[in-house]
């Protein structure tokens, strides 16, 4: 893995850059942070979607696209993260760093920062323009009007809430929620903007083999923000469960196929856990799927994720209505087997599957700007692919069963479908 450069421009702002050459192209990504915070979340979604959409100097959507194709196919995006305490919103750029001797990557950079510095406000600059905010507004609109068919995005939102229920902050999506984005004005989200220029703490990512005048270029640009007053450091949220029995929830509605949604909670490493969620529902070879879906012929669909932070393990699945007790049942039965049973050949293949995957996942330049991100915010974070792949080996069957043994469900939804009487 090439060398990470770091430069701190002013206190809470800063840069890294990975110099590789694995890449053609090279992405610039700006990451605003600052602490989550529930109300203030779906206001950071639409500042987010209003800087990549328009700007002062390409005032629709229509007009900034063809500048990016100018660039031959540079592309600029935003999104919003919540990352435990924290919630970033990131605007970044991607494109060649040159065609045809004409440097790309120059103009790229500039398009980034002039959607920055120069959004696309009212005439008297106190607020978003009123076009460009009622397009976003209608767009995420639509976007929470499409959850009400999408009965396992429904179920996992309802889940999360039930984790996260003593932990408000972070029992919202990033994406917010149709009640804050209907309260929501141009002011406010001007006034999230200012908020986001001059107190929230700027990790600035560089990732490609860009000249040392290009970085230079980027260190310059980021003199403009003044330094920030906080650095908002990472930390793991608590959960501050005192149950002592899981939390369940139970909707029934007039749906051809119910969704089960589970949360495990247990202790370990986070490359056990991987290993342990792989084995557990993580691919086509898991227990769940071959034991739950195959075998039994019980769900439609059924799979595991981990959340290694507070050490969870999610599990859902789209069953008929009258299936769900038995395949929970079968969900139990898999956990016995994690805990009793000589898994080596699975675990070997979970293993195998977590390293292609991230083998995969390191040939996207998105994704090592994000572990990049990572690594500023976490230093004992890993992002070299060899370590990560050294921490994998080293998980040995043992330990998922010591894992496993562990595993105990905090949480539960249960969205029953009942045919129309």
């Amino acid at each position: 893995m090439s060398e990470i450069h770091t430069f701190t421009v002013a206190p809470g702002v800063e840069l890294w850059w990975l110099p590789t050459t694995k890449f053609h192209i090279a992405r610039l990504e700006v990451n605003f942070l600052t602490p989550q915070h529930l109300p203030e979340t779906t206001a950071r979604k639409m500042l987010a979607n209003l800087l990549q959409r328009s700007s002062a100097e390409w005032p629709t959507e229509a007009l900034l696209s063809r500048q990016l194709a100018g660039l031959y196919g540079a592309e600029l995006v935003a999104r919003t993260t919540i990352l435990q305490n924290l919630n970033i919103l990131s605007v970044a750029i991607s494109s060649a760093l040159e065609y045809q001797q004409q440097e790309i990557f120059e103009s790229a950079q500039q398009l980034l920062w002039n959607c920055l510095w120069r959004p696309n406000l009212d005439e008297q600059q106190q607020q978003f323009a009123a076009n460009a905010f009622k397009i976003e507004q209608v767009n995420l609109n639509h976007a929470y009007e499409s959850i009400a068919d999408d009965y396992p995005l429904q179920a996992s939102l309802a889940l999360r809430r039930l984790v996260y229920q003593n932990v408000r902050d972070l029992a919202i999506p990033a994406f917010g929620t149709l009640e804050q984005l209907q309260q929501l004005t141009p002011i406010q989200v001007r006034q999230q903007y200012d908020n986001l220029l001059k107190n929230n703490r700027i990790i600035v990512t560089l990732v490609g083999a860009v000249s040392t005048k290009t970085v230079q270029k980027v260190l310059t640009a980021l003199q403009n923000f003044s330094p920030r007053q906080q650095k908002f450091a990472f930390r793991i949220k608590d959960l501050k469960s005192n149950s002592p029995k899981p939390l369940q929830q139970t909707k029934i509605e007039p749906l051809q196929q119910s969704q089960l949604a589970l949360a495990y909670q247990t202790s370990g490493r986070w490359s056990v856990l991987q290993v342990l969620n792989m084995m557990f529902g993580g691919d086509d070879q898991s227990l769940l799927f071959q034991q739950v879906r195959e075998h039994h012929g019980l769900a439609y669909s059924i799979y595991s994720n981990v959340n290694t932070y507070q050490q969870l393990i999610y599990v859902q699945a789209g069953v008929d209505g009258s299936q769900v007790s038995l395949t929970e049942t079968l969900i139990k039965q898999q956990i016995v087997r994690l805990t009793q049973e000589n898994l080596t050949e699975l675990l070997h293949h979970a293993q195998l599957a977590l390293i292609n995957q991230r083998l995969e996942l390191a040939d996207t330049i998105a994704v090592s700007a994000n572990r990049l991100l990572l690594k500023a915010l976490n230093p004992q974070a890993i992002i070299d692919d060899q370590q990560y792949i050294q921490e994998i080996k080293r998980v040995q069957l043992a330990d998922v069963q010591a894992a496993t043994q562990q595993l105990h469900k905090i949480a539960g939804y249960y969205l029953i479908g009942q045919d129309k009487e």
